[in-house]
């Protein structure tokens, strides 16, 4: 049993290395998109940068690498029944996902300068609680739109998600688990942007 997390953790960790806005960035402008703007992989900077079709690709990009990692996650540890199978929570969804989160942060084929893992947390939110994450999805790209700040959407998200899981699946050990730490991931990814935020000088898209 113990070689299945390792696996959910190692395939999930190496599918988050995978880095959209890198790939989008060599392949459609020849530059490595760390270096322009933020200097981050992720879809805001890609925005900001590239325009919306570039941030797009690497939204969905990111997003999907949460979602794959998770569900390689929940067969080699499934749940007992649910949507796929992880109602109690699976184990492999989280391990998988925390993963995919990991490796999108810290990949180590870009020698660990990767994104923020908001997409990917994302992704990896829809396999835990897929109603709860569209209504607070809906909620926060109204938030951006009106402040212009994707920082603030994806913090004010983020927390909810955490929120949502104790509120609506409390005592599900693996999904309360699993939305702390990705809180603690972004928080502590975006934690120039926090102070830039406190300063009010925070990059707009």
């Amino acid at each position: 049993m113990v070689i299945r997390y390792v696996l959910a953790a190692v395939i999930g960790y190496l599918i988050g290395c995978v880095s959209f806005g890198y790939i989008a960035g060599k392949l459609f402008k020849g530059r490595d998109i760390r270096e322009e703007g933020s200097g981050n992989a992720g879809t805001a900077n890609a925005i900001r940068n590239y325009g919306w079709a570039i941030g797009l690709f690497t939204f969905v990009g990111d997003v999907s690498k949460g979602v794959l990692a998770a569900w390689i996650g929940s067969l080699l540890l499934p749940g007992t029944g649910g949507i796929l199978g992880v109602t109690p929570l699976s184990a492999g969804v989280c391990v998988g996902g925390l993963g995919a989160v990991l490796g999108h942060i810290w990949p180590v084929f870009l020698k660990f300068r990767g994104g923020k893992g908001v997409a990917t947390s994302l992704g990896v939110l829809i396999m835990m609680m897929p109603v709860h994450t569209a209504v607070v999805l809906a909620g926060c790209i109204v938030i951006i739109a009106l402040t212009r700040t994707m920082s603030i959407g994806s913090l004010v998200g983020t927390a909810l998600m955490t929120a949502c899981s104790f509120v609506f699946f409390f005592g599900d050990i693996w999904n309360n688990a699993t939305s702390v730490l990705l809180f603690i991931l972004v928080f502590y990814s975006h934690r120039a942007n926090i102070k830039r935020l406190a300063e009010g000088k925070e990059n707009q898209l």
